[in-house]
């Protein structure tokens, strides 16, 4: 039986992943999951278990470290071989990136550096990136074709991650890069969803005021060129995107029992955009959400948007959940961890 290795497995995308990946392919794969729990929690082990019925194997490894991320490789190669990777694991605060972007670029590049390097050692040709909409520059519909033009260190890591995966695709092997954009929400039933040690993302801070443990939201700014001055983005629920994973990575599989050569990238959107005081609003018809304007962020840009039209046409692959199971979901999901 071959592995499919899970890095940052236990974080918010990747644990919801993991339990799509077994409504789909259910035990044909290992699943390996591998975090370093900076962003993440143990327990979610538990909870994934619980929905799939399952324990699966977790290595608390961090990506900088390759010794130990070989090791991973190795213990495998024999019985499970790992044969295609899902690389979630990243650091992805914008603000924290532009304060400190050689943390940024040591985690994110160096870790995907060395990762791609085990992958080549051991021979696994298939390897799933979770890239970003930070990539480009602001701009609404944006396609896959637009320039590369990041606007904070955050998003610049991810590009060099690109043209490293586009350069080895040269070679040979499969290769997938999936663009997305703002996921937010959880699990139907509330037992998956995003919990930061830290929030840095709008949803965790709305959630943080609609339990009461922040007194009010603070808005970076509401002087951007957008139909109320707040930034405007593309969210996705995170249940779509994770449906997104398995679509891709079915691709991937096709393509591997072929022995075909592939590479290719796509945005993960839904095509429509709102801003922040949008979701404020949105928010407040199920508990009322205090906020204050503040000053802008640097990095943060007035607006960013998908066009999702490549994605459904070569993956067959469309967000369909809005923004108000978007709102629901996650207010239950919090709700449930007071």
């Amino acid at each position: 039986m071959q592995s499919i290795l899970i890095t940052g497995g236990l974080g918010y995308i990747g644990s919801i992943t993991i339990t799509e990946l077994y409504k789909t392919i259910g035990k044909q794969y290992k699943i390996i999951i591998l975090d370093n729990l900076i962003n993440s929690k143990i327990q979610v082990l538990d909870t994934i278990s619980s929905i799939i019925g399952e324990k699966l194997d977790l290595h608390i490894v961090d990506i900088q470290n390759y010794n130990e991320l070989s090791e991973v490789f190795k213990k495998y190669q024999e019985k499970n071989p790992i044969n295609y990777i899902i690389h979630f694991a990243a650091l992805k605060a914008v603000g924290e990136s532009v304060e400190n972007p050689i943390k940024y670029y040591q985690n994110n590049v160096v870790g995907t550096l060395n990762l791609l390097r085990c992958a080549e050692e051991y021979k696994c040709q298939n390897f799933l990136f979770s890239s970003s909409a930070t990539v480009y520059a602001p701009g609404e519909f944006v396609d896959e074709e637009a320039p590369f033009k990041p606007s904070n260190p955050y998003g610049e890591t991810k590009v060099v991650i690109e043209y490293l995966i586009r350069s080895l695709s040269k070679k040979g092997g499969r290769y997938l890069c999936l663009r997305y954009f703002n996921p937010v929400g959880a699990t139907k039933d509330g037992k998956l969803g995003e919990m930061p040690n830290k929030p840095n993302n709008l949803f965790p801070y709305i959630e943080q005021v609609a339990i009461g443990n922040l007194e009010q939201l603070y808005v970076f700014g509401n002087d951007y060129n957008t139909h109320d001055g707040t930034g405007i983005r593309d969210y996705i629920h995170v249940l779509d995107l994770a449906e997104a994973h398995v679509v891709a990575l079915q691709e991937l599989i096709k393509r591997d029992e072929k022995n075909e050569n592939y590479y290719d990238y796509f945005n993960i959107g839904t095509g429509k955009g709102f801003s922040v005081i949008d979701i404020v609003n949105e928010y407040s018809k199920l508990v009322p959400i205090k906020y204050q304007i503040t000053n802008k962020r640097v990095g943060d840009v007035a607006i960013l948007v998908a066009n999702p039209n490549k994605t459904k046409e070569k993956l067959g692959w469309i967000a369909k959940r809005g923004l108000t199971e978007m709102c629901q979901d996650s207010y239950n999901f919090i709700k449930s961890k007071q």
